[in-house]
């Protein structure tokens, strides 16, 4: 037997909706007989008419406690991962949409196409849509498993959310396929999971929902799918990062420097360095006063479009040139934070400890999202806690609400290892 029972999804919201809804689902349990309905049918998902308010009032009526009891067991579970990242608010009206459709679609066809014979009951089909959702949004993290095996040998596993969805997805379309395509348990589970997925889909492409670079098209290389100005993945699962608007490398060159950008004055002053100030398209004696491109603006063109072309190692060699020529203070925090991402697909993490520690130099907003990432490089790859804390306990106030939640997580995590460390020193040798 397998219990869910927590996940190590970021959790930045309380999961007040989750236990309203637990509650609420309890409380109906209670009131409408304890799973012998009787009066109350007509709260049930009756397949002879058309009644939108079964489409919700069904997902919270059950028929047995175990039907309960398991229902919202993982209820509690894909809650704390939706929920963490929407809210209560987004995540009651979440879970409202989908009872709403996943009642029609399945109240609808049995009352067109069928007698109209029998009915439905219970927040399965929405905890399979919710299911559906949690895989697009966060594939990577894990769901923490309680598991019993005869009474004997029991304990906990982590198993990743992707693959959690994908074994409930093959039980039932074999169960499906086996006892034919008709409207049965099973075939309301699959209905529950096609309803999660658009939704899944318009929230994550209308930037309704922060998954940090970690949804499925992110980690499967599609690249951001939010029409806004989301952020390439993160460096670390579930850690917010960077979110800034696409940087246009043209943009940001300006007449042989790297400079931000500026007025139409200003785009057209020439680059000084041994020149004599005139602008740009002026002649002196018959001759262009247009200065030649510096090292600089070079190193940094082909920085940004190698970023964009999603070339890594000539993007790497790019960085270094610019380094060598001290011009690295003049790239945008925008392209830095670009630069960034584009190591994390690779989890190539030495080369993003020192980008990192030029953004968190800076004083712009994303400073301290850069000091996040490389306390998690110093605790969880270089294996250094001191260095983390140092770095967790030097970030600029006041802090947001969500980096506030990481850093306090990862203080907690980084004086754990710390404590495990000096433990293992004293312990005397034998």
């Amino acid at each position: 037997m397998f219990l869910p029972y927590g996940t190590d999804a970021p959790v930045y919201h309380y999961p007040v909706a989750t236990i309203g809804i637990i509650a609420t689902n309890t409380a109906l349990f209670l009131l409408t007989g304890m799973g012998d309905c009787g009066g109350y049918d007509w709260l049930i998902l009756e397949f002879d008419q058309i009644n939108p308010l079964q489409w919700v009032t069904s997902a919270f009526m059950h028929g047995s406690w175990s039907h309960l009891i398991g229902n919202m067991i993982f209820l509690w579970c894909f809650g704390l991962i939706i929920e963490g990242k929407l809210g209560w608010h987004k995540f009651g009206l979440l879970y409202l949409g989908l009872a709403l459709a996943d009642g029609a679609i399945g109240q609808i066809p049995m009352y067109l196409f069928t007698d109209g014979a029998g009915g439905a009951l219970g927040a399965s089909g929405v905890i399979f849509a919710l299911l559906a959702v949690a895989v697009i949004w966060a594939p990577e993290n894990d769901i923490h498993f309680f598991y019993v095996w005869n009474w004997l040998f029991h304990g906990t596993i982590d198993v990743p959310i992707s693959v959690v969805a994908f074994f409930y997805f093959a039980v039932e379309f074999l169960q499906v396929t086996w006892t034919g395509f008709s409207m049965s348990t099973p075939m309301l589970h699959l209905l529950g999971m096609s309803v999660g997925i658009p939704f899944a889909i318009f929230m994550l492409k209308h930037g309704l929902v922060d998954c940090e670079g970690w949804d499925l098209f992110s980690r499967l290389g599609i690249g951001p799918l939010s029409t806004k100005d989301d952020a390439l993945p993160r460096g670390s699962k579930g850690l917010p990062l960077f979110q800034t608007a696409p940087y246009r490398a043209v943009d940001q060159l300006r007449l042989g420097g790297i400079l931000p950008p500026s007025t139409a004055a200003a785009r057209n002053q020439r680059y000084k360095e041994g020149g004599s100030g005139l602008p740009l398209g002026r002649q002196t004696n018959g001759e262009s006063t247009r200065p030649k491109r510096n090292a600089c603006a070079s190193a940094f063109e082909s920085f940004a479009r190698a970023i964009r072309a999603n070339r890594i190692e000539q993007a790497v060699t790019c960085f270094d040139r610019l380094r060598e020529n001290s011009c690295v203070a003049a790239v945008p925090d925008s392209t830095l934070v670009a630069y960034i991402n584009l190591l994390s697909k690779t989890d190539r993490h030495t080369e993003r400890l020192l980008p990192l520690r030029f953004l968190a130099s800076r004083s712009s907003k994303y400073a301290n999202n850069a000091r996040l990432q490389i306390a998690v490089i110093e605790l969880r790859h270089n294996c250094d806690p001191q260095s983390a804390i140092k770095i967790l306990e030097n970030m600029r106030l006041p802090l947001t609400e969500k980096l506030a939640s990481v850093r306090k997580r990862l203080l907690r995590e980084a004086n754990a290892r710390l404590r495990e460390r000096q433990q293992g020193e004293t312990e005397p040798t034998r």
